[in-house]
């Protein structure tokens, strides 16, 4: 049987990858899985595709994007010679939905007169077939929202019917199964009041296909964001630990997940897992001989709506159970002769974890200084870098305990970087002024050879285990999420704060001193957000040609941002400066504009008091004088790259930061005076020093649906990011 795919799809309204899969796989029954779509972008170069198929092919099926999805019904019509007519389903399905005209009713409702009408949801872009004799012909919308249901009530029964025969009974049957095994789990969730939250991997949406149409569903199952952070785990007890992060991350009382397909040298599987407040159940699928990827995905899915229904019953599940204890970080992966589960391997967990639990009396008997602990320590490479806080003995003298860290008198990173990079700057400016020392011949080993240099025989280390940060050890990620926290803290977009913990991150590797930074504010506590985004792009860093970017950001920016060359004397290609964003969306945010106003005494105190020579006597508009300005705000204000005062140039941010008690929060700003009132004005535009990454301009765009991905390309020109290995 041949079927033949074709799309009207310039726009490509959602990923059509995702979209062909889900086509495919309801169609299993008929193709051999590997069929794709042909892509038209005009409706005349469609209808010559599809009349050679009406020629070759046994079922056509035709997806069109919204748009011309009323356009095409009508074409469709006319080329089979017939009238358009009202179908009195949709029509009443649509009789409530008063944001819809008259004229929208009767186009969403009308269908050629012979068709077969495909329901969605709503009623809205239904699908269509249309059997002519020996062809099928369906039609329907790519609508991410409404093609599950289509596919699973509409196309599916409809060629099951029509077209009947081996393939047709062995696709109706395994529909049925898999349809019971979701309609028992969710309604055993709705009886018992329970709602399982589902980990989003790639494969939690054939969980979703299968169940969205039962009733219910909707209100007792709930999908939470998929965090990448295998560790140091083996692939079921990673499907458990997928669980238990959605059932943290949800108000559910069940957690659940699917895994990608693991492979292995014989054979590929699958691991299911379903948990609770008291441990874990998780069962490994392998995909038997002449199976397709997307008809074992589904019966897998079918098999976790099982083990849900199980879990919300009360019901003892056959499966791996795994608690909270660590277990060994490999898997044997060997294939096996059905789809059941190994129970061998959680006689072995047990043994684990009882010996964990035994090692665990031991370290608290001798306390983390005795020779078990140590011991254990070092088996498990752990080291700390403080002494031991357990309390003496009674009988030596009490000892003081250090004053818990605070944030005062530190800086937030991105105040920190500024500084930071502009005294390096300073150093490497003396070092080049020294005199030149006459040049030391390179050393070489014992055949002759130069040596290589350290930087050439480094090797990458990968993702770092800890962050030093004001001399505490800390796991990498709780370091990330904590700098992040100082900086976005809560109400800012999901996308944003990934895009920060990337630009922090990549800092951090770009110091490279082993990712040790002190004298900068972190937090110890962090929202749940900025734990998920943190863990979701830990290791992802921005570089450029090569090397490992420097990555500068700040709170606002003044309409757009400035060149690299407006702080720092080195140039840097990927910070240029970014012209405004659509509307300049930053100009709402608070503090966007500041205005300080100081009377002619209180400047002269101020720049006397920062060393500033100034004749006191003279006109106070030479006192301070701006050279050189983009026109980030408008053509007579911008971020100021040089300013003349009393007789000294500086930047624009050396001026705000040593002259700090005037108030200017930007590197943006224009100032006047008054004789008449003797009065300075100094107006400033956005906060920081406007090169890199503009908090609140991410926060904007992430709102208007940018990625992460796409935030960091609009403030680093040209740069890519790359992954380490965590």
């Amino acid at each position: 049987m041949k079927v033949r795919l074709l799309s009207l799809n310039t726009e490509k309204s959602i990923p059509f990858a995702k979209f062909q899969a889900r086509v495919v796989s309801s169609l299993k029954g008929y193709t051999e899985g590997n069929e794709t779509f042909v892509h038209y972008d005009k409706m005349l170069n469609l209808f010559e595709g599809f009349q050679n198929a009406i020629q070759n092919d046994d079922i056509i099926v035709i997806a069109v994007d919204q748009k011309r999805y009323f356009k095409l019904k009508n074409a469709i019509a006319q080329a089979f010679e017939v009238e358009n007519v009202q179908s009195p389903a949709v029509l009443n399905m649509l009789e409530n939905n008063d944001a819809l005209s008259d004229e929208q009713r009767k186009n969403f409702s009308s269908f050629p007169e012979m068709s077969t009408v495909f329901l969605s949801k709503d009623g809205m872009y239904s699908g269509f077939g249309i059997d002519n004799g020996e062809k099928y012909i369906v039609v329907i919308p790519i609508d991410d929202d409404r093609i599950n249901i289509i596919l699973r009530n509409g196309v599916v029964p409809y060629l099951a019917q029509g077209l009947g025969g081996e393939a047709a009974s062995i696709l109706s049957e395994t529909q049925h199964i898999d349809n019971e095994k979701a309609e028992i789990a969710i309604s055993r969730l709705w009886e018992t009041g329970s709602v399982v939250a589902v980990n989003g991997t790639a494969n939690s949406e054939a969980l979703k296909n299968l169940g969205e149409a039962v009733e219910h569903f909707s209100d007792v199952v709930v999908f939470t964001p998929h965090v990448e952070d295998k560790g140091e785990v083996n692939a079921t007890e990673y499907a458990a630990q997928l669980a238990r992060v959605s059932l943290d991350l949800s108000a559910a009382n069940i957690g659940a997940s699917i895994s990608d397909i693991y492979e292995t040298d014989e054979s590929k599987y699958i691991c299911i897992a379903v948990a609770d407040d008291d441990n874990a159940t998780v069962r490994k699928l392998y995909l038997e001989d002449g199976e397709t990827e997307d008809a074992f995905i589904e019966s897998v899915a079918a098999e976790l709506y099982e083990l849900i229904g199980e879990r919300a019953a009360g019901i003892r599940s056959v499966g791996i159970e795994v608690s909270d204890a660590p277990s060994e970080p490999t898997e044997p992966m060997e294939k096996k002769s059905s789809k059941k589960t190994v129970t061998i391997l959680a006689i072995i967990l047990g043994v684990v974890i009882l010996l964990c639990a035994v090692l665990a009396v031991v370290f608290k008997m001798q306390g983390e200084n005795g020779s078990a602990s140590k011991a254990l320590r070092k088996l498990f490479g752990y080291e700390t870098t403080t002494e031991s806080t357990t309390q003496a003995p009674t009988t030596q003298a009490p000892t003081t305990e250090p004053a818990p860290e605070t944030n005062e008198n530190k800086l937030k990173i991105s105040e920190f970087i500024i500084q930071d990079i502009l005294e390096i700057e300073k150093k490497q400016k003396e070092e080049a002024e020294k005199p030149t020392e006459e040049a030391t011949e390179p050393e070489t080993n014992e055949e002759g050879e130069e040596k290589p240099s350290e930087s050439e025989v480094e090797e990458d280390k990968g993702a770092p285990e800890f962050i030093t940060v004001n001399g505490e050890k800390i796991p990498a990620k709780d370091a990330i999420a904590g700098l992040v926290m100082t900086e976005m803290g809560e109400g800012y977009e999901m996308e944003a704060i990934k895009a920060q913990a990337i630009v922090i991150y990549t800092y951090l590797k770009y110091r490279d001193n082993d990712f040790q930074i002190d004298g900068v504010q972190i937090e110890k506590s962090v929202t749940q957000e900025v734990e998920v985004a943190v863990s979701e792009v830990f290791g992802r860093y921005i570089s450029y040609n090569g090397e490992v970017a420097l990555t500068p950001f700040f709170e606002i920016a003044a309409g757009g941002t400035a060149d690299a060359s407006m702080v720092f004397s080195e140039n840097y290609p990927y910070l240029r400066a970014v012209s405004r964003l659509d509307g300049n969306p930053e100009a709402s945010v608070e503090g966007y504009e500041n205005t300080v106003q100081l009377k002619r005494g209180e400047v002269q105190g101020i720049l006397l008091k920062a060393d500033f020579e100034i004749d006191v006597d003279s006109d106070p508009t030479r006192w301070i004088i701006v050279r050189e300005r983009n026109n980030a705000v408008s053509s007579s204000v911008g971020y100021v790259k040089s300013v003349r005062v009393g007789g000294q140039d500086l930047t624009g941010y050396e001026f705000i930061t040593k002259l700090s008690d005037i108030g200017i929060k930007s590197s943006c700003f224009k100032l006047s005076y008054d004789s008449s009132s003797e009065t300075f004005t100094f107006t400033s535009y956005g906060i920081g020093c406007g090169v890199g990454m503009s908090k609140a301009g991410a926060n904007a765009l992430a709102g208007k649906g940018y990625n992460y991905e796409r935030i960091l390309k609009t403030y680093f020109a040209n740069t890519t990011l790359a992954k380490e290995a965590n």
